[in-house]
């Protein structure tokens, strides 16, 4: 097998705008089939098949994976559904509300022998890699404290990220880039955490919402998520000696000139080095999925990884749902 037959559970933008566009300039990619409940939004992917019911899209026996961009209430059902119909599954972040949830998938992976990945494409711009290079470097000094900024506007009150039945909320739509950066760029192993938001009652989830986490090290990470306010999204490193900021880190390709930038700063905040990364950040995504699918190897971020991530999830909002208070993460 040279060639992967994807299938795509959901008429998504994220999947139209995005994923198939990136499936599509791989060597490795065909898109065989979309399934969802509103024809018009399928059949804008120019398709062979069409299903109204995403279960008898997981029947057809040659579809080799699926993307899921389904709301995040929905992300453990049908991953692990795929997963029992043998296919192997790319799916959108966060990959799931609870860490149980997460435990479920990662177990379907293992006992269908499929590959598993949660759709962290931002981790695939080579401007994370230089960055790792950098703090491996010591320029900064020991690393202390990290800041992530994730924030945009949503002005559609009845978008799915404003339902609390269907997992929305600031910091898993957003925020969930900012924890995998402290945690799976930099490193960051929070031993509690406490996270506060700005709730509005007509929704009932976070629109706003900032979660503060420290390490057994003494070492602290702030990460900032919203859906009412300007477009931000960009990372920060302070260490002993400077930091290392990485703007435009989740969405590069949504800046005004497509680049990341990643500068470094000595101790009184003067640049000492500045570079412009151009990259495509989705492509590199679906192209290391159709690596390990092809070479039956684990992708680099994995599901133990995801379980770690979902901890993270749910013991923020454990947090925030108790009064802010203090929580041990394990």
């Amino acid at each position: 097998m040279t060639q992967i037959k994807w299938g795509i559970l959901s008429g998504a933008n994220i999947a139209y705008d995005q994923l198939v566009p990136a499936l599509r300039r791989s060597g490795h990619g065909f898109v065989t089939a979309v399934a969802s409940k509103n024809k018009g939004k399928a059949e804008r992917f120019q398709v062979p098949e069409i299903y109204e019911r995403y279960d008898a899209l997981l029947k057809v026996p040659y579809i080799d994976a699926v993307y899921i961009p389904l709301p995040n209430a929905l992300h453990a059902e049908w991953a692990v559904k795929a997963m029992n119909h043998g296919k192997h599954v790319l799916l959108e972040k966060p990959a799931a509300l609870t860490e149980a949830e997460m435990v479920a998938i990662k177990e379907a992976a293992d006992k269908n022998d499929v590959v598993f990945m949660e759709a962290f494409m931002y981790q695939f711009h080579k401007q994370h890699e230089r960055v790792k290079e950098l703090l491996e470097s010591e320029v900064i000094g020991e690393w202390r404290h990290v800041k992530a900024h994730f924030s945009w506007m949503l002005d559609n009150d009845e978008d799915i990220r404003l339902s609390r039945e269907l997992g929305g909320g600031a910091m898993r739509d957003v925020g969930c880039y900012g924890i995998h950066a402290v945690t799976q760029i930099v490193g960051f192993r929070p031993a509690n955490l406490s996270m506060t938001a700005r709730i509005p009652s007509k929704y009932g989830v976070d629109i706003t919402s900032t979660c503060v986490m420290a390490d057994e090290n003494g070492r602290t990470a702030e990460i900032f998520a919203s859906m009412e306010m300007p477009f931000i999204n960009r990372y920060e490193i302070i260490g002993s000696k400077g930091s290392i900021t990485v703007d435009s880190s989740f969405r590069p390709d949504e800046s005004s000139d497509g680049f990341g930038k990643v500068t470094v700063r000595d101790s009184n905040y003067h640049v000492i080095l500045l570079e412009r990364h151009s990259d495509d950040q989705y492509l590199n995504q679906v192209e290391h999925f159709h690596e390990c699918i092809l070479k039956n190897k684990q992708p680099a971020y994995n599901a133990a990884h995801s379980v770690d991530m979902a901890r993270y999830l749910e013991k923020s909002y454990e947090s925030l749902e108790n009064n802010s208070i203090l929580v041990n993460v394990g």
